[in-house]
């Protein structure tokens, strides 16, 4: 399918090339929700951190599973079907181990990121939840950003072979160097665009608690925000790969979201349509399943046809196959299993504290 990309416009082509940095705006919006959705006012006690843990986990983790089983085929076609590499991407671990970060489904590599930032959130989300004032915020969060950009920036200067010298636009990178995958993927690099959104998420309370000028009146973040990244992606052949890759919009990203929170505008009504919302709750499993999508389509298209699906009509019939089952998948496994998870963990973590409470009471918990 790259072939046909090739053959547009070069901004066209720039743009479809980076498509990669809708991760760290996954990253930005997912600090930005978590922070408006909890409480930071205080350090969160141990129940509440299990309850968070759980929320989390029956959210994201039943469609991960099934891009993992969708993949199992091309895994052990690739010789990667080890038990080690298999518990590493169970337990959501593969980002800390650069050679194994994208072994399974690529995709997983972000979902191994979000696990370390959930880990993190109650503790670093207090911290950043303390800041006040416009002033402080937005300096605070161009710190962390520019915090963030050292490494890349490390692996321009130094430069990192193969990626120090290579352009935004250059996707078939080698994904089995050390180093490579290592400012590619740990979690560590990406982290500054999760605290940017938790900043992003506190500047939001700040604004909509002096009832500013800006509610309703968001576009004059996001337009803004929008045009900016899409000029910039455009000429991103003369852009290093790195920065890119590892934040360099993430201030950008932060202007859209929080834009697109505080509201108004025909761009901010469009997407908060009812079918647009539905395939934005879908997005996720859209994420994680495309990447089994392609090679299963790759596999049907070379029996049949014996070539490679190259051409616009498999294109198309990729894109809007994937988009279905994506919907389909976030409505009748997704959405399904998360409620049954989290009621089920919840009332298993109620039923272990009332034993608990009995034993200290010194009575006995009822096993009938």
């Amino acid at each position: 399918m790259a072939s046909q990309v090739i053959r547009l416009p070069s901004p066209i082509f720039c743009l479809f090339r980076t498509g990669y940095v809708a991760v760290g705006i996954f990253f930005v919006l997912s600090g930005f929700i978590l922070s408006y959705t909890y409480s930071l006012e205080k350090l969160w006690p141990p129940r509440q951190l299990v309850r968070f843990v759980i929320a989390r986990l029956s959210r994201l983790y039943p469609v991960y599973c099934l891009g993992l089983l969708l993949m199992v085929p091309f895994v052990s076609l690739a010789g990667l079907g080890r038990k080690r590499v298999a518990l590493i991407n169970l337990a959501l671990l593969q980002s800390w181990f650069p050679t194994l970060a994208t072994s399974w489904n690529t995709p997983g590599w972000s979902l191994s990121n979000e696990a370390f930032f959930y880990c993190c959130f109650p503790f670093l989300g207090v911290v950043l939840w303390r800041l006040q004032g416009l002033g402080s915020l937005v300096g605070a969060g161009l710190l962390i950003w520019a915090a963030g950009m050292t490494v890349p920036l490390a692996a321009l200067i130094a430069p990192v072979p193969g990626l120090g010298d290579a352009p935004a636009t250059l996707m078939n990178l080698n994904t089995d160097l050390f180093m490579e995958n290592l400012v590619k993927f740990n979690p560590l690099v990406h982290l500054s665009a999760f605290c940017v959104g938790i900043v992003a998420g506190r500047l939001y309370t700040e604004l909509r608690d002096r009832d500013s000028r800006l509610l309703n009146r968001g576009y004059y973040l996001y337009i803004p925000a929008i045009v900016t990244e899409l000029l910039i992606l455009s000429k991103a052949n003369y852009l290093p790969y790195p920065l890119v890759h590892d934040g360099l919009l993430t201030p950008l990203h932060a202007l859209l979201v929080l834009g697109l929170a505080l509201g108004g505008g025909t761009f901010a009504r469009l997407v908060s349509l009812p079918p647009l919302v539905f395939l934005g709750n879908a997005s996720y499993a859209l994420y994680i399943l495309h990447g089994p999508a392609l090679h299963y389509m790759d596999r049907i298209v070379d029996r049949l046809a014996h070539r490679a699906p190259t051409g616009p009509v498999e294109m198309g019939l990729y894109v809007a196959g994937v988009v279905t089952v994506s919907a389909l998948v976030f409505r009748f496994i997704e959405s399904p299993s998360h409620q049954y998870l989290q009621s089920k963990l919840t009332s298993w973590l109620e039923r272990a504290r009332e034993t608990k409470v009995l034993w200290y009471a010194g009575g006995a918990p009822n096993v009938e």
